[in-house]
């Protein structure tokens, strides 16, 4: 039996209504369509791409047979059995090219097939997963491989065999050590929250097809053609430009019948350059565009005005003062809202609960401060938020957030989750916190203990009384003045580890960057202004923000008209684990991460401490920069 019983019938139903279509199709009578103006025809769609031929329905028939074979045969004497399996077949097709100074400096196809099984024993009441067994976290009922690009369904049925096998005595043991945790006193959960709700199965097999990637030599010739803009500016210490075209291809099948596949399509482009004042602190400014392909993103002509906008940026940041300690109200414009929203507010609209077994500081980094708040007035009165990962586009822009169903089989569902500050439900994966809760379709956050949890796609926000960008800041002006405060401060960007860390740190720089980087706080902002009530901008240096209370953001004195829509990948990392790592391989683009899309105004908030940045010095060099003859 392949796949699933349902599976099965559905097929077959779909053949025997496809054989009667010629039939029906020679008995009616040809009709020649009206003919159309000029003017009324449609513009041509984007060719699309073949399907997978990596992946096959003979390889996935032969993954679900096995599946089901496991079902029903997977056993250790004297131990619980499977009472569920899912299996997630990835492909992934990448083309990055990075280069610096016009000359391309790491070019690669990246193209595998991965397979991976979940096992879940015990009961949905009360089974192995999302717990962390101490000193042993790999332990978490997940298990992975690579499978060839030539696979047969021979080799697939092996494979399958194996992680299934592997993933089960995983679960096994977490299983127990779950089970001794919570016998010492250490259960965190009242008794009567499932560990696993049930959904219906899902079939849709039907490939989605997407648009080809851009070829290697494409984005060689984009990206060469613009870092050549960052030649001969000796302020700029590095400098480099990285495109990216890919496509992530997804099987879902699942003991409950799920069988689904989907297909993401994105390409990206980083511009980055970095710089150092003179007291020795290091300058970075970054450019970051994602779109389904080619077509969403700027120009190459656009391209080549942002990297000189970046370079002047850097230089002027080389003369700015520093920032001094600050409190008061802080306006968020352009990409600066969306950090605020992407590193302060979206962590903690996921509803699900924090993974047993981690330490208190280690349990902060999931969240969790709008779990008890449903119901209740969350945020200002102003706000309102919706996350619907069914949307295309926002804001008149391409997002790349959206997807048709979730990494746990749930069809993706359109969510409000605050209404005029009033918080009305999480964004839920099928792990529950509270007794009731069911997946609303955002399970995608991967984290320790195996479960996934609930995370943002495309989120939007909106907010009442919107102003134009300018009267927002007179309006931050305003109220800093009534603070006493003898200007207002915007920040435009913050910093985004993925894209501006460089692994050229010594040994003695690490080491310090650990010790002085508290991970509770939000990245560095490096893009910030003071702004006086003459309507003056002033370009301030080393601005940290202090860690956000959830509470700030019932102090909502504003939002704008204008709106911001911005893609970007949430990573998996921390943004010091970036940071000591080096960002990605090779300097390309992130395209290992969450997709998603944020579109929001300007915000203005009434309180945000604000503290001066002194980590990240480095010694200028001895010599001046080389002269070329």
């Amino acid at each position: 039996m392949k796949r699933t019983l349902v599976t099965a019938l559905v097929t077959a139903l779909c053949t025997a209504l496809l054989a009667l279509v010629p039939a029906v199709a020679t008995s009616a009578p040809k009709q020649t369509p009206p003919a159309k103006d000029a003017k009324d025809a449609k513009p041509a769609k984007e060719p699309l791409g073949p399907p997978s031929k990596a992946v096959t329905d003979e390889i996935v028939d032969a993954i679900a047979e096995e599946m089901n074979r496991a079902m029903t045969s997977l056993e250790i004497e004297g131990f619980p059995k499977p009472y569920y399996i899912s299996y997630k077949i990835t492909e992934v097709d990448v083309n990055d090219v990075a280069a610096s100074l016009g000359h391309t400096t790491s070019k690669r196809n990246r193209h595998f097939v991965n397979l991976e099984a979940r096992v879940r024993v015990g009961s949905p009441a009360f089974d192995n997963s999302n717990f962390v067994v101490p000193q042993a976290e790999e332990l978490d009922g997940v298990v992975a491989l690579n499978l060839p690009l030539e696979a047969t369904p021979r080799i697939a049925r092996r494979a399958a065999w194996l992680v299934t096998d592997s993933a089960y005595k995983e679960a096994l043991i977490q299983l127990r050590q779950k089970l001794e945790a919570r016998r010492a006193g250490g259960a965190s959960r009242p008794s009567d929250v499932p560990a696993w709700t049930p959904e219906k199965a899902v079939i849709s097999e039907e490939p989605v097809l997407v648009a080809p990637l851009e070829t290697l030599d494409e984005l060689e010739a984009r990206a060469k053609s613009v870092s050549a803009v960052f030649r001969d500016h000796a302020q700029i210490r590095d400098s480099r430009v990285a495109v990216t075209s890919y496509l992530e291809r997804r099987w879902y099948l699942t003991t409950e019948g799920t069988s689904v596949t989907d297909t993401r399509r994105a390409s990206g482009v980083v511009v980055v350059a970095s710089g150092l004042a003179d007291d020795g602190q290091a300058l970075s400014q970054s450019f970051l565009r994602y779109g389904h392909t080619a077509k969403d993103l700027p120009t190459e002509d656009e391209l080549k005005g942002e990297a000189r906008r970046l370079t002047d940026t850097i230089l002027a940041l080389a003369k700015a003062p520093v920032m001094e300690r600050y409190s008061g109200p802080v306006m968020f414009e352009g990409e600066g809202a969306v950090g605020m929203i992407r590193f302060s507010l979206a962590p903690n609209l996921g509803g699900t609960p924090v993974p047993e077994g981690l330490t208190p500081q280690e349990a902060k980094t999931f969240g969790g401060a709008l779990t008890d708040k449903v119901g209740l007035r969350a945020l200002s009165e102003r706000l309102s938020i919706v996350d619907d990962p069914t949307a295309k586009t926002g804001g008149g822009k391409a997002l790349i957030g959206g997807y048709k169903i979730d990494d746990e089989g749930v069809a993706a569902q359109k969510v409000e989750v605050v209404k005029d500050g009033t918080l009305k439900t999480l964004l839920l994966s099928r792990t529950p916190s509270h007794k009731g809760m069911i997946s609303n379709g955002h399970a995608r956050r991967t984290a320790a203990g195996g479960a996934f949890h609930g995370s943002a796609t495309n989120l939007f926000v909106s907010g009442k009384g919107a102003v134009p960008r300018k009267a927002l800041q007179q309006k931050l002006v305003a109220a800093a003045r009534a603070e006493g405060l003898k200007y207002g401060l915007l920040i435009k960007r913050f910093d985004d580890a993925a894209i501006t860390s460089a692994p050229e740190f010594s040994r003695r720089e690490l080491v310090q960057m650990i010790k002085s980087t508290d991970q509770q706080l939000p990245p560095p902002s490096i893009l910030a202004y003071r702004v006086y009530p003459n309507g003056k901008q002033e370009l301030v240096r080393g601005v940290q923000l202090a860690e956000i209370p959830i509470r700030a953001w019932k102090d909502v004195l504003g939002v704008s008209k204008e709106l911001t829509t911005y893609n970007f990948l949430a990573a998996s990392e921390s943004q010091l684990q970036l940071r000591l790592s080096g960002g990605t391989d090779d300097g390309f683009v992130p395209s290992g991460g969450i997709e998603s899309s944020v579109v929001t105004p300007d915000l203005l908030l009434q309180e945000i401490d604000v503290t001066g940045v002194t980590t990240g010095e480095r010694a200028a060099p001895l010599l001046p920069k080389p002269v070329v003859k």
